[in-house]
């Protein structure tokens, strides 16, 4: 059995990322260039980017890179640098507030965000979202029988005893979705952050891993390593599409917490004109209607885009009253409670 991911190894994790990555020395003194290569952090899944950024380059004309990373790795790389990144594609609607709050956004205006419906846009330009999906769980029906239980259709289904071990999360620290779950709890709890501690310190026994991206989680279910995932709904389907037939989608029956998948312009771009031309770009029906052909199993935004075969139905799912500027405020309080009084607990075991 693989151990847990604890708090200690997730900040190390990062910090390597950031060394081995980290922008040239003088760098972030170069002029904005309207004709360089277009540099996008994508907090995607590897084959949405790599499409994505190919349709996007195929469309414009513009040279455009990628380099996928999950939505808190964005946020430290960010913090250490400005300049590496033109535009940010994807996480979560409230990451790329906290990365406004913190100075990393530039509020961009898309002629094409007055299409959207106001739950998938800030009309000040600090991002705008150009697909959405819900947090659900993923489970290995095999899996669950050997264990005699059924797939869960709550959250206090998640820590059953019989599911000891069994389950996944994505860590918050490094992934929005784990984040999305702490938050989600919250709200079903009434904005109780001792409450939702101790719900996850519960959950911390029945954790398996503290993974560092969505996916990952989701992969492992299908494989047989743990009965359950907390996964994007969409994310399961793909995984379950692309041959792990024994995973089954259900959903948490008190409510769940659902994504707005951002976009936002970020600070100190070498290529602004560039950013703003992919903003505009991901908010049509033409870029929208790809991702039935990605395939990502993620609905967008846009009311007349395409909705792609099997992917989950988001106006059936119940959904909490998601209030995405309390979210961005909760993040480094929940992210810090969550290291220091569940994940700790991980290096006993």
């Amino acid at each position: 059995m693989r151990k847990k991911v604890a708090a200690s190894m997730v900040a190390a994790t990062l910090a390597m990322t950031m060394s081995a990555c980290s922008e040239p020395e003088g760098a972030s003194s170069q002029a904005p260039q309207s004709n360089a290569t277009l540099n996008i952090a994508c907090s995607q899944q590897e084959d949405f980017c790599q499409k994505i950024t190919a349709a996007f380059e195929k469309a414009t004309g513009i040279t455009s890179t990628y380099v996928r990373l999950g939505a808190g790795e964005v946020l430290a790389r960010l913090q250490t640098a400005t300049g590496e990144f033109d535009v940010w594609s994807g996480g979560q609607a409230e990451n790329h507030l906290l990365a406004n709050d913190r100075g990393f956004v530039v509020p961009y205006v898309s002629p094409n965000a007055s299409k959207l419906d106001a739950q998938y846009n800030d009309a000040s330009g600090v991002w705008s979202g150009f697909y959405t999906d819900s947090v659900a769980f993923c489970s290995n029906t095999k899996e669950l029988a050997k264990l005699g239980v059924d797939a869960p259709t709550s959250w206090d289904d998640l820590i059953a005893p019989e599911l000891k071990g069994q389950v996944s999360m994505a860590h918050p620290a490094t992934a929005g979705l784990g984040y999305m779950a702490l938050f989600t709890v919250d709200t079903l709890k009434g904005g109780d952050q001792a409450a939702t501690i101790d719900y996850f310190k519960k959950l911390n026994t029945n954790v398996m891993q503290y993974s560092r991206s969505a996916a990952t989680g989701t992969e492992m279910a299908g494989r047989g390593e743990v009965a359950v995932s907390i996964a994007f709904d969409s994310d399961c389907v793909k995984a379950k599409k692309a041959g792990m037939s024994d995973l089954v989608l259900t959903y948490p029956g008190e409510g769940t917490g659902y994504e707005v998948g951002a976009v936002s312009l970020l600070k100190d771009a070498r290529n602004p004109e560039g950013a703003k031309k992919y903003m505009d770009w991901i908010l049509t029906p033409e870029a929208q209607d790809l991702y039935g052909d990605v395939p990502s199993f993620a609905a967008p935004t846009l009311s007349d885009a395409k909705l792609g075969a099997d992917v989950p139905p988001q106006n059936t799912v119940k959904k909490v009253d998601w209030n995405t500027r309390q979210a961005s405020d909760k993040r480094e309080g929940f992210i810090k409670a969550f290291n220091d009084e569940v994940a700790s607990d991980s290096k006993a075991k």
